[in-house]
Formats: C-alpha cells, sequence, structure tokens
C-alpha cells in the first residue's frame, strides 16, 4: 500500500488552506508543524477529526482541565484512570471535560501555529482514537480569534522585564488580574508562544495582554541572542528596549503605548541644546507629513523636567517630550559621547540656525559631549533604521523616515523539547 505524503513551507496563510483540506477530505495521519528548531505542533487526524495533540505550542492537558475549573480530584482521577490503561472512549464517557479542554487544545495551538511561518509534513498513518475534536470547527475559531485582533507582535518572540523600569513601576496599578498572570512568565527566555500553551490562552488573548504591558512600561522585548548580552549600539532587526519616562505634563509616558504604530525615537543632549532646539523645530514643521505617514515622533532628553519646560518646551512640540535626566534610557540605546563630535566644524552653522530660535541655552544640565542619535521603529517596535550621530547636528534624513519602513527578520530562540501529552 502506497503512504501519502505532503509537506513544504508555511508562508503567510497558507497553514489554514492546509487544515481546511485535511479536514474537508476527511484525511487520516499525522500533521507536524516545525516553526523553529524543536518548537512546533502535533496533530493526530482521523477522518478529518483530530484525536491527538501534542508539541510545545499544545496547552497541556491538566492545565486546560483546570483552566475549566475541574477539580484537582477529578483530574487526579482522570490520570489514575488513565495510567491503569482505559482507553479514551471510555474516560470521554466517564469524564466528558475531556472533550471540552481538547478542543481548548486544539484551538490554542492553532492559533500560534497559524500566526508563525515554517514548515509542515503529512503522513498518512493507521487510524489512532476515533474519539476527536472536529479540525474544521477548531481551525474556524483559531481564526476568528486572529481576525478580531490584528497585532504587530509575534508569536515566536521572547519577552521580558524591562531593564529600566523607571516611572513604568506606576503601571502595577493599573494592572488587570489576568495581566498579573502574564506578568509572571516574563522571564526573558520562553517565546510568547510558549507562555501562551503554559497559560492556556489563545494567541489573540495573550496579545493583547502583552500589548498593554508594552504600553504600561512593564514588558519588552528581548533581544537577539539573550545569553550573549546587550550590545553598546543597536541595529536594523533589533527590538526596541521598553521605557516609561516622564513627559512634559508630567505624566508617564512608555514607548510600549505605540506598539502597531511606526515610530520616529529621537535621542537629545540637554533641554537648551541649540542643535536640539533646532532639530526639534524641524521636526515639528515636518510633523503634518510624518502624521499623514503613520509616524508618530518621540523626543527623549538628558535634562530634568523643570528644564525642559523653560527650554525646549516653549515650542510647544505636539509629539511627546520625554525627561532622561541620568541618561539611563540614553545608554540603553547606545547613545555615545564623542569630544571630536563636538568641535566638528561642520556643525557650527547649524548652531548658529539653532541659538535664531531665542531659546536660553542656560547652564548644560545634560551630558556635554553626548551625540544625538535617531531610530525608525517597525509597528512591531523593531529597529527599521538606527543612525547615530557623528556630531551634534547630524541626524537621520526625514525623506528616509518618510520613505516606507524595510521590515526585519524576527528571531527565533529554541525552547525545551516538550512531550507529547
Amino acid at each position: 500500500m502506497t503512504v501519502a505524503t505532503l509537506s513544504g513551507a508555511l508562508g503567510a496563510g497558507n497553514l489554514a488552506e492546509i487544515l481546511s483540506f485535511l479536514a474537508a477530505t476527511a484525511k487520516t495521519g499525522r500533521l507536524t508543524v516545525e516553526l523553529a528548531p524543536e518548537l512546533g505542533l502535533t496533530l493526530k487526524l482521523r477522518g478529518g477529526r483530530v484525536a491527538g495533540v501534542g508539541g510545545p505550542l499544545a496547552p497541556r492537558l491538566g492545565d486546560a482541565l483546570m483552566r475549566l475549573a475541574v477539580s484537582k480530584d477529578r483530574i487526579a482521577a482522570l490520570w489514575a484512570r488513565w495510567s491503569a490503561g482505559e482507553g479514551p472512549e471510555s474516560l470521554a464517557r466517564a469524564f466528558p471535560e475531556l472533550e471540552a479542554a481538547q478542543e481548548q487544545r486544539v484551538r490554542i495551538a492553532l492559533s500560534y501555529a497559524l500566526a508563525s511561518s515554517g514548515r509542515f509534513h503529512f503522513r498518512e498513518e493507521a487510524p489512532a482514537s476515533p474519539w476527536g475534536v472536529h479540525l474544521g470547527e477548531a481551525l474556524l475559531e483559531a481564526l476568528r480569534g486572529l481576525d478580531e485582533r490584528a497585532t504587530p507582535l509575534r508569536p515566536l518572540e521572547v519577552y521580558g522585564l524591562p531593564r529600566n523600569l523607571g516611572v513604568g513601576l506606576e503601571g502595577l496599578r493599573q494592572l488587570l488580574p489576568q495581566d498579573w498572570q502574564v506578568l509572571a512568565t516574563l522571564d526573558g527566555e520562553r517565546t510568547a508562544a510558549q507562555i501562551g500553551a503554559f497559560l492556556v490562552l489563545p494567541w489573540d488573548e495573550l496579545a493583547g495582554r502583552l500589548e498593554r504591558l508594552l504600553g504600561l512600561g512593564l514588558a519588552e522585548l528581548c533581544p537577539e541572542a539573550p545569553s550573549g548580552g546587550w550590545s553598546t549600539q543597536l541595529k536594523e532587526g533589533d527590538p526596541a528596549p521598553n521605557f516609561t519616562l516622564l513627559a512634559l505634563d508630567g505624566t508617564p509616558f512608555s514607548l510600549g503605548s505605540l506598539v502597531g504604530q511606526k515610530v520616529l525615537l529621537a535621542f537629545f543632549r540637554h533641554g537648551g541644546c541649540p542643535w536640539c532646539n533646532l532639530r526639534v523645530h524641524e521636526l515639528i514643521q515636518n510633523y503634518p507629513q510624518l502624521k499623514a505617514r503613520g509616524v508618530e515622533v518621540v523626543g527623549v532628553f538628558g535634562s530634568p523636567l523643570e528644564t525642559l519646560r523653560t527650554r525646549v518646551g516653549r515650542q510647544n512640540p505636539p509629539f511627546p517630550i520625554l525627561a532622561d535626566p541620568d541618561d539611563a534610557v540614553h545608554t540603553l540605546y547606545g547613545v555615545g559621547l564623542s569630544l571630536w563630535g563636538l568641535l566638528d566644524p561642520r556643525a557650527l552653522p547649524h548652531w548658529i540656525r539653532g541659538l535664531s530660535l531665542g531659546i536660553p541655552h542656560g547652564s548644560v544640565d545634560g551630558e556635554l559631549l553626548r551625540m544625538p542619535a535617531e531610530f525608525l521603529l517597525e509597528p512591531g517596535l523593531r529597529v527599521a533604521r538606527a543612525y547615530y550621530g557623528k556630531n551634534p547636528a547630524d541626524h537621520l534624513p526625514l525623506e528616509e523616515v518618510m520613505a516606507p519602513a524595510r521590515g526585519a527578520e524576527h528571531r527565533v530562540v529554541s525552547p525545551p523539547r516538550a512531550a507529547w501529552l
């Protein structure tokens, strides 16, 4: 007998087509979806129904039962009968909650697989258990959740606690009970998909909670190589570290609140710097065009809030201006110092133009040798362009900012192998 196999690469949307085909043709066999080394999903199919689900993307059966409020005693009784060799049909009759738990496991696993890319392999095999979840219905339910929440976040990315919480600690007061569950799992090692499987949450629900934590300054994307530490300067494709600083009006502002938007993140010297005020003036003049192209602007100054209000604040910028008086976030983004840059004669004409704005220079209450830096961020808060100025007047050309942002490949982190449950 010839055994039919089917395999190939997964792109945007075609896993749904493959699953629909397997359900419509009532296939029996094993479907393996590989999204990253040792991170994937296996479905055992019988007649287009899911008779078994396993892999790191699938929540454990015990966790799914507990999520459905099944008592620990009843779960223990189920395991005892399973260990004694009782078959799935008999267990399904004795424990009807098994069906709902399996449906939940399949839907959650599919929600992460459908939002990712990788490879698949299907092989016809002997029939598995006759009891199972209807694949077509689980697929529709997973797709419905994904359609209701379009998000720039990616299931295979890794999230952790910010290295610089700052005033982001204020966000703890705004957390909902379910937010704490997610916050407690952000270890900087597990992918969002692994966290979702652990918490028995589909991708659409987990993404919503992650977006909330990002907006409150309580979570951030982790770097490409967690074990190797953070690089001095960011580069294209790196996640933009989240932070929370005080804005001109005294309210906390978190970079994570802009997830889903393109952002021009600009780092400046001090509030009275003529070069910096000239750049702010230029950004104010071009702000309508930037907004029309979907770009938000955020400026970070190495001065206390009081200085910003009496100096750069006189320009009444229509975008957030943030105070970073200890330069913690400047350092986080690798914004450097340069004596030669400060003395660069090419910057002198811009200094004179900046003075003409009438903004009082005052004493230097920021880092004197600090150079500017600007970052164009994608909607997922990854760096599309990192520009470190060589002198105080050296900034990212606005023509590049207004051009379509370039994509960046997301990373894949290998999780520990999960057992088939």
